[in-house]
Order: structure tokens, then C-alpha cells, then sequence
């Protein structure tokens, strides 16, 4: 199962646009003053969450504020509201924070761990995932203790998105659903820290339209504009939406079924969603002589009306160059004189 969430994890551009079971989870930092940090003991997993000495019950009632320069036990915790029912198998995510803060300790309560190189610096990334998902509204994810170097000048502790694998969460299903962590808190040590609990009711997500555009909306808002909602917590970067497609005639490469955008060569002409190269559709092409630019292939329509061209004829090539030479200007001592390239 590992093997699965750490795939679904590492390759998060081929993640699914459909919404998980933890879409709409947030990420944040829970101090515990009350417990004093030792180096002899190696973990602290077990005293973040829960209804023991200092544990978290509620996300609002975070404690996101801490001051002092001894260090401080505080706790990444990933948060989902009440409605929710999250299966919670893996997650990344990174840190940032002020260089007066020193960690003297750390450490996962999940079974394994990935970390970047640099690892827990500011600036770095972990992987966590556990062998069984979690499946409570609050899940203990990580430890770390530290302080406040040049206390009481104040400094934050900040989670953000892993620096290469973004900040995710995955469930255990094979492969993992990947759902983006919606918020990420912050711990102030002697200024404010901030909490994102995740919000009640409806949760936008990527909406879909024909013509393969995306927005990020409400479903009842998608479905209302003629949309096919892809989810919540979907997102329109990648865009999930299908790309609506058309014969595309080109006078040079024939005839291909592309999307519009993809119909951009010179003189190429976009037939329509949904039209195909079977029965071959385009006009046969040829050279075609323009004013002041010389030979190019064109169907004979664009280059008459569109170039202002004179059309050579069907299957004519511009090698050898049937236009003649093409007129320019160029300026000299003596005035201007007509010159032949």
C-alpha cells in the first residue's frame, strides 16, 4: 500500500481532477506548552490531539501563539470539518520559517518517511504516510521542537507545500486519490500565527464546459452555467476539461484532427468540433505568389482573398520558384533605388 500512496504522491501531475475523501483538509500548527521538551525522550507523537495534558479537540482552539526563548513542543496537525469522513494514508508538505528559530527536534507519527536533503531547513520537505488511513477529524501528523533565538523579536514558523511534490493529501486506495491540502497554518513565536480550519458546507471545485474551458466554482453554480463539475476540491491547473477537436487542413501537412488552439499554421483552416479528415475534407493546395513576401503553399481561397495572392495552381511547388524576384527598398547616399532579393 505504500508503495501506491508514495507513487500517488511523487507523480502528483498524473493525480486524478476528482475530489478524495480528504478534499478540503487543512494543515496546521498546534503548540502544547504544557509539555517540556527533554532530549531523552525520542518522541512526542500521542500528546498533540486528543483529550490528554494540553491535546487538541477542536481546530479553533489551536494555540498558534507561543513566547520565551526555551523550546516549545508544537505539532502539524491536518484538520477536516465535521461532514467529512477522510481516509488520511499520506500527505506532504514543507516549512518555512524565520532564521532566529531554532529546532532541536523533530519527528513523524505516521509508519514511514521521505525527506528532501536538507531536511527539516527551512525551505525543505517530508512524505509521511501511514499503513492504516486515518480517519478522525484531526490527525496528528508530525512533531517538532524549537524557539526563539533573539526572543521576544518576533519570528514564524510557516507549513507550505513540499517544495517539489506540492502539498497533498492521499488516501488508500490503489492507486491514491490525491486531494490539495487546502490551508496551511503558521506558529508565531512572539507575534500571531495563524490557524485555517477547514470550512462547513459546499466546497468548489473544477467546472468543466464544451468548449474545454475551466472555472472554479460551487456545483450548484457549474451546473447552472451548463458545466459538468469535476468534484470538490478539483482543480482547473491541470486543466481536467476535454479539449474539443476538429479537422484542421493545412496546405503543407494535410489534413489532422486537432484541437483549435493546435490549427495555428500559416493558412491552415480550422473545419469545426467534431468534423474528421474521413472523407478527406481540404481543398488541394499549391504555390502561391504574394506581393511583396514572394512563393508560399496555400489553398488557392486564402491566398487570393486572404493574401491577395495570385494562386500558380493545384500540386505547384515554390521550388523551383515560380514568383519571380520580390521588390524591396533600401536607402543609400544617392536617395532611395529599388534593389531585388
Amino acid at each position: 500500500m505504500q508503495k501506491w500512496i508514495l507513487s500517488a504522491l511523487a507523480l502528483t501531475c498524473a493525480a486524478t481532477a476528482q475530489a478524495g475523501p480528504n478534499a478540503g483538509g487543512t494543515l496546521f500548527l498546534h503548540a502544547n506548552p504544557s509539555i517540556a521538551y527533554t532530549p531523552d525522550q525520542s518522541s512526542y507523537c500521542g500528546q498533540g490531539v486528543g483529550s490528554g495534558q494540553g491535546g487538541l479537540v477542536d481546530c479553533a482552539q489551536a494555540v498558534n501563539f507561543v513566547t520565551g526563548a526555551d523550546p516549545t513542543l508544537f505539532y502539524v496537525v491536518a484538520a477536516f470539518d465535521s461532514g467529512a469522513n477522510p481516509r488520511v494514508a499520506g500527505l506532504t508538505f514543507g516549512v518555512s520559517y524565520t532564521a532566529s528559530i531554532s529546532l532541536v527536534a523533530q519527528g513523524s507519527c505516521a509508519d514511514f518517511e521521505l525527506t528532501t536533503g536538507g531536511w527539516p531547513n527551512s525551505g525543505e520537505g517530508t512524505a509521511i504516510t501511514w499503513n492504516t488511513a486515518r480517519t478522525s477529524q484531526l490527525v496528528e501528523a508530525y512533531w517538532f521542537a524549537g524557539y526563539n533565538y533573539y526572543a521576544p523579536d518576533p519570528a514564524l514558523f510557516a507549513l507550505t507545500a513540499h517544495p517539489t511534490q506540492g502539498g497533498q493529501f492521499a488516501d488508500d486506495s490503489v492507486p491514491a486519490n490525491l486531494d490539495a491540502i487546502a490551508g496551511f497554518g503558521t506558529l508565531g513565536f512572539d507575534a500571531p500565527g495563524s490557524t485555517p480550519c477547514p470550512t462547513s458546507g459546499p466546497v468548489e471545485g473544477a467546472c468543466c464546459f464544451s468548449d474545454g474551458s475551466c472555472a472554479v466554482l460551487l456545483a450548484d453554480l457549474c451546473a447552472a452555467n451548463g458545466g459538468a463539475f469535476q468534484g470538490e476540491g478539483s482543480v482547473c491547473d491541470p486543466n481536467p476539461c476535454p479539449q474539443p477537436q476538429g479537422a484542421c487542413c493545412s496546405p503543407e501537412t494535410g489534413c489532422s484532427v486537432v484541437a483549435p488552439s493546435e490549427c495555428t499554421d500559416h493558412g491552415a483552416e480550422y473545419l469545426g468540433d467534431g468534423t474528421t479528415c474521413d472523407p478527406y475534407p481540404c481543398d488541394p493546395a499549391g504555390a502561391c505568389c504574394v506581393p511583396g513576401e514572394g512563393c508560399e503553399i496555400s489553398f488557392e481561397d486564402h491566398c487570393v482573398n486572404k493574401e491577395g495572392g495570385t494562386y500558380v495552381g493545384d500540386g505547384t511547388s515554390c521550388d523551383p520558384n515560380p514568383c519571380g524576384p520580390v521588390a524591396t527598398e533600401s536607402r543609400s547616399w544617392g536617395g532611395i533605388k529599388a534593389t531585388y532579393r
